[in-house]
This record gives structure tokens, C-alpha cells and sequence, in this order.
């Protein structure tokens, strides 16, 4: 179940990230040295090692995310390849990766785990914005999705604002970049908040089992 969400979570912030045109996780926002990333299985030293040879950090997670769909395990060698091509989709095809593919696969996951949770994540979102359960559930009735409302939730933590206002803006057509942008936000301010929100759900229904 664990291992389950936490792929899940890693999609969801993936997600939310390429709302942004840009397919990144960042490490633990308080690493320590050797220790395993729960959602990177990295250590600190393994993406040190790499940044002091000339990689960015956001190219070292890029790779490691060609590395878990793909045979090649060497992230050294998925950067070289990557640094001679410049272009992360065909970096991916070299190496037998299809990201649409795996874009379609996880979405799947992705929203079977919400459908599964739908109960216990609207409880939790209910809490964390000051909404009822009832709200939460009629924002789901007006063309907004889980995956939107934890945007939604983390950006009216971070701004200070009401949900409701940035619900109406989803609807009016802007996207996740442009209402964190009119908010002026930093977009990997809100990413955090994403992730905290996540835990809180896992926790939520971790505890409910």
C-alpha cells in the first residue's frame, strides 16, 4: 500500500510540475548524507557525486526517472546521452522509454488510487482548506478534479486565498501556471505544499485501515 501510494504521489507532483512545462522532483527539503530518499531510493552522496561532475540536480532526477522505466540502471551514462542530444524525449527513446506510455500508465494508477480514497482525500481536503465535505464534493461536480483540488488547496495555503476564488479561475479557463503566476507565487513554493498535503492524505488513509 505504501510503495503503492508513494508512486502515486511522485505522479501526482509530476503532474502538477508539467502544469509548469518542466518534469522534475526535487530531493528532500531536509537531506541527510546517505540517507535513502524515500521517493528517489538515492542517497545524497549519489547525487552529490553526480552535481560535482558537472550535472544539475534537476538533470539527475530526470535521468533517474528514465532509469526506473528502463534496463539502464547507470545515470552517469543516461546524462551523457542526454548531454550529447539535449532533448529529454530522446534521451528516453534511446534507452526504450516511451514517456507517453508511461505518462498514460501512470495516470491510470493515478486515478485509481483517487477513485479508490475518493471518501477519506475529500475528508482531508475538507479539513485542510475549512470547506465541508459537501463543498469539496460540489467543486467535483463543476469540472474539477482531486488532482486540481490539491493544487487548489496547496495554492490557497501558500497565498493566503480562498479556494473558492481559485476554483473560479480553473473554470474561467486559466491554467495551474497562470493562477499561480496572477498570485505571484513561487511555483516551487506551492510544489511543497503539494507534497505536504500528500503525506497528510497518506496519513489520513493509512490511519483509517
Amino acid at each position: 500500500m505504501k510503495k503503492y501510494f508513494l508512486s502515486v504521489c511522485v505522479l501526482s507532483i509530476s503532474l502538477f510540475l508539467n502544469s509548469f512545462h518542466t518534469l522534475n522532483v526535487y530531493a528532500h527539503p531536509h537531506p541527510q548524507l546517505d540517507e535513502k530518499h524515500k521517493h528517489l531510493h538515492m542517497s545524497d552522496q549519489e547525487i552529490n557525486d553526480l552535481i560535482k561532475k558537472g550535472y544539475t540536480r534537476h538533470e539527475v532526477f530526470r535521468a533517474y526517472f528514465i532509469s526506473k522505466h528502463s534496463n539502464e540502471k547507470n545515470l552517469e551514462k543516461i546524462l551523457k546521452v542526454y548531454r550529447e542530444k539535449q532533448s529529454w524525449k530522446e534521451t528516453a527513446k534511446q534507452f526504450g522509454v516511451d514517456l507517453e506510455k508511461v505518462k498514460k500508465e501512470h495516470l491510470k494508477k493515478h486515478k485509481e488510487f483517487y477513485e479508490k480514497n475518493k471518501a477519506q482525500i475529500i475528508n482531508y481536503l475538507a479539513t485542510y482548506t475549512g470547506k465541508s465535505t459537501a463543498t469539496i464534493e460540489q467543486y467535483l461536480k463543476e469540472d474539477v478534479d482531486l488532482h486540481f483540488l490539491i493544487f487548489a488547496a496547496a495554492l490557497s495555503k501558500r497565498g493566503n486565498m480562498d479556494i473558492s476564488k481559485i476554483i473560479q479561475d480553473k473554470k474561467s479557463g486559466k491554467s495551474m501556471k497562470e493562477i499561480t503566476e496572477s498570485a505571484k507565487l513561487d511555483p516551487k513554493s506551492v510544489f511543497h505544499e503539494v507534497k505536504n498535503i500528500q503525506h497528510g492524505i497518506f496519513e489520513a488513509i493509512k490511519n483509517k485501515k
